[in-house]
């Protein structure tokens, strides 16, 4: 082969991956498409209109969407068209019910509550409850470090039973 050939068929060659680049492109360009319509169709994560809160563990806002959506539906006469919808959203968006495990979890480390110990502490970690600081007489607590969710904690309790009941009760109700 003189060198003449050889560079026709080097030029063929590119020519032939140009043209297989350009293809390959407008594949990947029509799946993104298809992909893009599938995520906008499907309930999944996205929620309506988008949303600027960000979960503050796997699947949270799902998790409190869902939870709403139930309490709403005791409201909701059986047999209607909205009972209906609603039945078929909460069947179609399965969760794990981590709030309500989390509301047990409170409820079990408040309980008899005295003093804000090293426990307790890591109990609220794990719940996602920092303990910030501490004021005159109460420790101020804040949901995954987020100012907008804080409560504060008693640096002792009331009474051993209903103080702490109370005390999750109020947090629960901030946080979760």
């Amino acid at each position: 082969m003189t060198k003449e050939e050889l560079i026709k068929q080097q030029v063929r060659q590119i020519d032939a991956l140009e043209t297989e680049v350009l293809e390959l492109q407008e594949k990947l360009e029509l799946l993104e498409a298809r992909s893009a319509a599938e995520r906008a169709a499907s309930p999944g994560d996205a929620l309506p209109g988008g949303s600027r809160e960000k979960d503050l563990y796997p699947q949270e806002r799902r998790e409190i969407l869902v939870d709403v959506l139930r309490q709403a539906r005791r409201s909701i006469p059986d047999g209607t068209r909205r009972a209906d919808v609603i039945d078929d959203v909460i069947a179609g968006c399965p969760v794990k019910g981590v709030p309500e495990a989390r509301e047990k979890a409170l409820k079990k480390a408040l309980t008899g509550y005295q003093t804000l110990d090293a426990s307790l502490r890591r109990k609220l970690s794990e719940l996602g409850i920092d303990v910030a600081e501490k004021t005159n007489r109460h420790w101020k607590v804040r949901y995954y470090g987020d100012p907008r969710y804080s409560g504060a904690i008693p640096c002792s309790g009331s009474d051993g039973f209903r103080g702490g009941r109370n005390l999750a009760a109020d947090l629960i109700k901030r946080f979760f």
